[in-house]
């Protein structure tokens, strides 16, 4: 249900904005039309969510979950603060992650260094949220 509004509520202020920085005078010589809105809505919805997936599934992965039990924390809660985030922090969130698992995989990075990076993301995320609240 938070899931859901929280969507409706992004794809709200996309519009919004997308709106709000259209130009309201004709003479300019742009004008959007209602399809090339609901596009740009639908593609800023379709990156958020591919954003989330991206950062949903790095936290999903065994070593990170082995990194969050290490310090104590929940992975559960890490989980449900990601989905809470704003479209632009889950875009660097999800920029970072990509990093961090390109990284790891090319063996840029130690467990222990991933541990340390998980720990930190996972504490920006739950900051986040609770100065966002």
């Amino acid at each position: 249900m938070r899931t859901s509004l929280s969507r409706i509520c992004s794809v709200f202020l996309v519009a919004v904005i997308c709106f709000t920085s259209l130009p309201l005078n004709a003479a300019q010589g742009q004008t959007v039309t209602p399809s090339e809105l609901r596009d740009a809505v639908r593609n800023a919805a379709a990156a958020k969510q591919k954003n989330l997936e991206q950062v949903q599934s790095f936290f999903a992965e065994s070593n990170v979950q082995a990194a969050l039990a290490k310090s104590g924390m929940d992975a559960n809660r890490v989980q449900k603060a990601v989905s809470t985030l704003s479209a632009d922090e889950l875009a660097k969130l999800a920029a970072r992650t990509t990093q961090i698992q390109n990284d790891f995989a090319a063996g840029a990075l130690s467990n222990q260094d991933l541990t340390y990076i998980v720990i930190a993301l996972a504490a920006a995320v739950l900051v986040l949220v609770i100065v966002v609240a």
